[in-house]
């Protein structure tokens, strides 16, 4: 992202924020409160259009941009969809929807990939049950299990670790830790605090109303952010 801006409401919300995410990042956007965290991220991805300045994906603008497949997005929370209500194995399972055509049925790969990913999350139990009538923190894990199954090059995850236990964020942390390491994987997530992330984040960004105050090594202090 070169000069970001996005104007929401009448508002600036971001404020000329450069930044560039190299591959094997684990960056961590940091901040109070309405500091533009979220709204970065979904402006790195396109969510939300800028009102000034251009931002790609792998070199290429957000609506031009095809190889979805490269990418994991884990919302703030379960979208609200209308009709009949997915499972939780449903839900996961769309996270493989961009490595696939029209042309092939879901493979063995594909059903292993969710496995995975439903066991990473500790949702093996709950796959059949309807994803809408679970508590706020298995809800945020089951969007977890369906970026981890898309296999993606990069995560992008807005606070994947609010209304989550301890445990689950530690198992979290643990999984994304694997990510980064052997994988190589490149991760930008939103945070208040890093906790069990400290130990393997290597980056943080922090906002300050719409604006960059510290882009660099995390500070200790950054636990108490937000």
């Amino acid at each position: 992202m070169t000069g970001g801006r996005v104007r929401l409401d009448g508002r600036e919300v971001l404020a000329g924020v450069d930044l560039r995410v190299e591959p094997g990042d684990v960056l961590a956007v940091m901040g109070p409160n309405g500091a533009g965290k979220s709204t970065l991220v979904k402006a790195l991805l396109g969510l939300i259009p800028l009102s000034g300045g251009r931002t790609e994906i792998y070199g290429a603008a957000p609506a031009r941009f095809r190889d979805w497949k490269r990418v994991g997005y884990v919302p703030q929370r379960l979208p609200m969809g209308g009709g009949v209500p997915s499972t939780v194995r449903e839900v996961v399972a769309s996270g493989r929807v961009a490595r696939q055509s029209r042309w092939r049925p879901t493979s063995a790969a594909d059903r292993a990939a969710v496995d995975r990913a439903l066991e990473t999350v500790g949702l093996t139990d709950r796959a059949r049950d309807s994803a809408h009538l679970l508590s706020g923190g298995q809800q945020q894990r089951v969007l977890i299990a369906r970026a981890l199954a898309g296999e993606p090059d990069v995560f992008v995850m807005d606070e994947p670790t609010a209304g989550v236990d301890a445990a689950s964020q530690a198992a979290l942390a643990a999984t994304l830790r694997d990510l980064t390491g052997d994988a190589g994987r490149t991760i930008v997530l939103v945070t208040h605090g890093l906790g069990p992330m400290e130990s393997f984040v290597d980056r943080a960004l922090v906002l300050e109303h719409g604006h960059v105050v510290h882009d660099g090594a995390p500070q200790t202090t950054m636990g108490a952010a937000g």
